[in-house]
């Protein structure tokens, strides 16, 4: 996992500016904090 994560962030730099990718992984880190936030919902959610 992690060699595919250097080489994924090794391929933004050759694509995306320094901005581009910065905003990228902010976007990427509030999608997995989001969906671990829906994820303990769902876990705590009352059962019948």
């Amino acid at each position: 996992a992690d060699n595919l994560r250097q080489q994924t962030l090794h391929q933004m730099q050759r694509i995306l500016t320094i901005r581009q990718a910065s905003r990228a992984l902010l976007a990427i880190h509030d999608y997995f904090s989001r969906l671990r936030a829906l994820s303990s919902l769902w876990l705590a959610r009352p059962r019948e």
